[in-house]
């Protein structure tokens, strides 16, 4: 669903998640099955279902197993409405997915990698407690989507499997620098180890929501004019209290001391650029023109660092074969605004609409979350959201979005803490590239005869 966040479906994951969510989510929430037409000669039909559609070294696939993987795949793709050559593409994308699994299968199989009934019954509970059921609500709920009970456990089995693979193959093997970390907090997170702060003030010239053009050009002359009474000398507190529209304005829009995890990723660039007693130009942002002043820099090493945790929740609509862009960011604009006139709650639209299920069953809540981690995206929008206010609809890797931020937080991170995370994010994205490279080497090493495209790899 909705990654810069080390664990959400929003985030840029620092470990994968056991089970394959996509598939759990498509099985209990789908649409109608894949068609397979009935065959006018029952025994015809039964040799057709039995058919060898690919050999794996020494393991075959049929048609039988590759109808009821593309049974799945219909959940999340309008089968009926594809082209018999779109549908014939659908079938050998799905076979190879297919074939990847059984060559990491055999492989795990060589290197004694088993998973026994204590852990598979976790896994279960586990997915059945994330789409709020019972295990056996769940159990219910596979056979209602046509699927027997066995067969769904032997594949939720063989996912474990493999990633406990792709982990031991992969995952483990993987260095990395204490170096690599420090940039890693300084580019994603906003976070320097080095723990320079920043002493900040800040004027902000709002705009209205839903502001129509001239109302942007209006505020951005409003702004474009105060700048220039600073730059003729005028105090900034003095020009502050008297034309900011920021809450601290009578304060001179001070904003305190501040490292870079507790700025807005928005200023970061600016603020590093800047020296004391400095005034950056406008910098426009969902809320209005922001001027800033860089009262002063200090250096420090502190043993943790303060960062923002942000009470989320949001709504997430998804492009898909039934909705292409313009209309997923056309759905969300029309639920956001039924939210803002009042014909309905934030939690009733994310419960029908949201494609985040795990959220949408809460309401859209996300609960307490770090802007660090997640999508750049995301987390731009939450950092310059107000509080109790719904943000514009914005678009990520995941679809179309709005959020509300419902409160803030300050909470402190040890610094080793915060480096133990960034360890582990850069060992994903590092891992998601080795990862290809692996199954690459797999297939590769294996017998393969694909007998939907004709093409045989023979590693011998």
């Amino acid at each position: 669903m909705p990654a810069k966040r080390f664990n959400s479906p929003l985030s840029r994951r620092a470990a994968k998640p056991i089970l394959g969510l996509a598939l759990t989510t498509a099985l209990l929430f789908g649409g109608a099955a894949y068609p397979a037409e009935p065959p006018t000669n029952p025994l015809a039909g039964a040799e057709m279902l039995d058919r060898i559609v690919a050999v794996v070294n020494e393991s075959v696939i049929t048609q039988r197993q590759l109808i009821e993987q593309l049974k799945r795949v219909a959940s999340q793709v309008n089968v009926a409405s594809l082209s018999p050559q779109d549908r014939k593409q659908l079938e050998e994308r799905v076979l190879d997915r297919m074939i990847t699994e059984e060559v990491e299968l055999q492989r795990a199989k060589q290197l004694g990698i088993t998973v026994d009934d204590t852990r598979l019954d976790d896994a279960l509970s586990g997915i059945a407690s994330r789409n709020g059921m019972s295990l056996p609500q769940l159990q219910q709920a596979v056979v209602r989507q046509g699927e027997s009970w066995p067969e769904y456990r032997e594949s939720i089995r063989k996912q474990i499997i493999v990633e406990d693979l792709k982990r031991r193959e992969v995952f483990e093997r993987i260095n990395i620098s204490d170096r690599e970390v420090d940039d890693y907090l300084k580019q994603y997170t906003g976070a320097n180890t080095d723990t320079t702060e920043y002493h900040l003030a800040q004027i902000l010239i709002s705009v209205p929501e839903n502001a129509t053009p001239q109302q942007v050009e209006t505020a951005k002359k409003r702004a474009e004019a105060v700048l220039e009474s600073l730059k003729s000398g005028q105090s900034f507190d003095k020009v502050s209290a008297e034309r900011s529209d920021a809450p601290d304005a009578t304060k001179g829009g001070d904003l305190g001391w501040r490292d870079l995890s507790r700025i807005p990723s928005l200023f970061i660039d600016t603020v590093k650029s800047m020296k004391p007693d400095e005034v950056s130009g406008l910098i426009r942002s969902p809320n209005g023109f922001h001027i800033l002043k860089l009262l002063g820099e200090r250096t420090g090493a502190p043993s943790s660092t303060d960062l923002t945790e942000y009470d989320v929740e949001h709504v997430l609509i998804q492009v898909s074969s039934q909705m292409n862009a313009q209309q997923a960011a056309a759905e969300a604009q029309t639920l956001r605004q039924e939210i803002i006139s009042g014909k309905a709650s934030f939690a009733d639209i994310a419960r029908q609409y949201s494609a985040d299920k795990g959220s949408a069953a809460q309401g859209g809540e996300l609960g307490w979350i770090k802007p660090a981690d997640m999508v750049p995206e995301f987390a731009d929008m939450v950092e310059n959201t107000p509080v109790g206010q719904i943000s514009p609809v914005f678009r990520t890797q995941f679809g179309f979005h709005f959020l509300k931020v419902l409160k803030t937080r300050q909470v402190k991170v040890s610094t080793e803490s915060l480096r133990a995370q960034a360890r582990q994010a850069i060992g994903q994205r590092r891992a998601d590239e080795d990862l290809v490279n692996f199954i690459r080497r797999l297939r590769a090493e294996a017998y393969i005869d694909n007998r939907l495209t004709g093409t045989v790899n023979d590693a011998q």
